[in-house]
């Protein structure tokens, strides 16, 4: 007996066999859905991230209470993602009464809360001529505060400046040169309220000195 168990001590022991796994194995199933998830998944993204839109862009500057047209506006395709919905696409608005209530500048998206169908409100452009070294902030579309300094009596000075309009929007500033005399200038289109129009008629009718201050709290609105 001693030798027979010896004997069968040493004989190595045979491996388990190692089943292929079927198509029943809820593993391999498991793994098979994540796999396709995963894909489509990806998929999903990609075309996402790849889908443009049609809208409408200004081809050129549009002022206040211009009427959007084909001669002002342009077709383009733009991803907008979560943005869609909040700029003008094509075929949505009827561009026959559609007005800008704001400056939009040449390139932008166009915004559906910078169309109105209304007709122009109130307010009215006035030009001012201002120094060439007025602050690059002061864009079309910004916002300024209005000063004046009336002119003295005799005219050789003003007096202290008064606050005459508060957050005015610009409409258009145009660079002027002022030829061999060097006196270069600024013009500024500002769009005025109609109960301020008076008071800003009467500064430029008195030649009186016209300060424009940005005012940053415009971009907010």
């Amino acid at each position: 007996m001693p030798a027979e168990r010896r004997v069968n001590e040493s004989r190595p022991v045979a491996a388990a066999r190692v089943k292929r796994p079927s198509w029943k194995d809820p593993r391999l199933a498991l793994g098979a859905v994540l796999i396709t998830a995963s894909v489509i998944g990806t998929v999903y993204l990609v075309r996402g991230m790849n889908e443009t839109t049609t809208v409408y862009v200004a081809g050129a500057n549009i002022t206040l209470g211009e009427q959007l047209t084909s001669r002002n506006l342009k077709l383009q395709e733009v991803q907008l993602g979560d943005a869609l919905g909040k700029y003008l696409e094509e075929d949505v608005v009827d561009l026959g009464k559609a007005r800008a209530n704001t400056f939009i500048g040449a390139g932008e998206l166009i915004p559906l809360s910078s169309i109105t169908s209304s007709e122009l409100g109130s307010r009215r452009p006035v030009n001012l001529e201002l120094p060439a070294d007025l602050s690059e902030a002061i864009t079309p579309g910004s916002f300024v505060d209005v000063w004046v300094a009336q002119r003295a009596a005799g005219g050789a000075s003003y007096g202290v400046p008064e606050q005459l309009a508060s957050m005015v929007e610009v409409s258009a500033r145009v660079a002027q040169a002022g030829g061999l005399v060097g006196n270069n200038g600024t013009n500024l289109e500002l769009l005025v309220e109609a109960d301020k129009l008076e008071a800003f008629l009467q500064a430029l009718a008195n030649d009186a000195r016209i300060t424009v201050i940005y005012n940053p709290a415009g971009g907010q609105q």
